[in-house]
């Protein structure tokens, strides 16, 4: 009986262990996916941050140097949101490895993961809309480049909350 007992613990063991190893493995893992992919995102939205504080600039001061219908009044600050510039942010890893993100980490990072590649890419959308919007010879392009803008503030201030723009009149 002794034995038997032995050898059901031993089956049951010898079950129970690669299955245990396997678990772990895919956790680490996950982990490690998930860990390189808040790395990555980070970066994404430090370049965010860079670029909004770059737009969100006061140009007064240099007002005689560039073209007035370049220039756009926001909350007491002259922007210079007809500059001419290109911007756009690469995440290599979330794009070349997301089948195995989905597949490793958890539903609930992943989730939050994907919101945060999803309003990365919505501000480089909206940044092109606004730059275009001077390019097209249809509408008043102050008036959609500030549109842009203010749906760039928003934007900026969901992905980045910790760095959040305050309007002058706010207190940080």
């Amino acid at each position: 009986m002794g034995q038997t007992i032995l050898a059901l613990l031993g089956v049951v063991i010898g079950f129970i262990l690669p299955s245990l190893a396997s678990y772990i493995k895919s956790r680490t893992i996950g982990a490690r996916f998930e860990n390189a992919v808040k790395s990555e995102l980070e970066d994404a939205k430090d370049n965010l941050h860079r670029k909004m504080l770059w737009i969100s600039r006061d140009q007064s001061q240099f007002k005689s140097h560039v073209d007035d219908w370049l220039l756009a009044e926001y909350d007491g600050k002259l922007l210079y949101l007809g500059e001419e510039e290109d911007f756009s942010i690469s995440i290599p890893f979330w794009e070349q490895n997301i089948r195995a993100i989905v597949e490793a980490t958890s539903t609930k990072s992943f989730n939050k993961m994907c919101r945060e590649v999803f309003l990365i890419r919505k501000f480089v959308s909206k940044f092109r809309e606004m730059k275009l919007g001077y390019k097209v010879s249809a509408g008043d392009p102050k008036r959609m480049a500030l549109a842009c803008y203010e749906e760039l503030v928003k934007i900026h201030n969901e992905v980045a909350p910790d760095k959040s723009l305050q309007r002058n009149n706010e207190t940080a």
